[in-house]
């Protein structure tokens, strides 16, 4: 196996959608995460998982894995504005909670 710029990156991009994938469904299950929480994760997960593997298996195929590549960094995307909007609301329920 070659290990050129583009192979580590996808490992790497890999790597952290399999760890929010995992994270979501063996804590999620424990109720570590809620349930804006988990699907953020799910989400974020599985979009690095499709960016990852088709720049990494699909870059001969064109349009499909360019596409794929597209839908994977929108569910990416959209998973980190789940999470992001849920420690926003996190905080300000907490600022609202302290008194000054």
């Amino acid at each position: 196996m070659q290990l050129d710029r583009e192979t580590l990156a996808a490992a790497v991009v890999a790597t952290g959608g399999a760890w929010m994938l995992g994270s979501a469904i063996r804590s999620g299950k424990g109720g570590r995460w809620n349930t804006a929480q988990m699907h953020g994760l799910l989400f974020s997960g599985a979009g690095f998982l499709m960016s990852a593997a088709a720049a990494r298996w699909l870059q001969h195929t064109g349009r499909i894995g360019i596409f794929i590549s597209l839908v994977g960094t929108v569910l990416a995307m959209r998973g980190m504005y789940l999470l992001l909007r849920e420690r926003a609301v996190r905080r300000s329920d907490e600022k609202t909670r302290t008194p000054e």
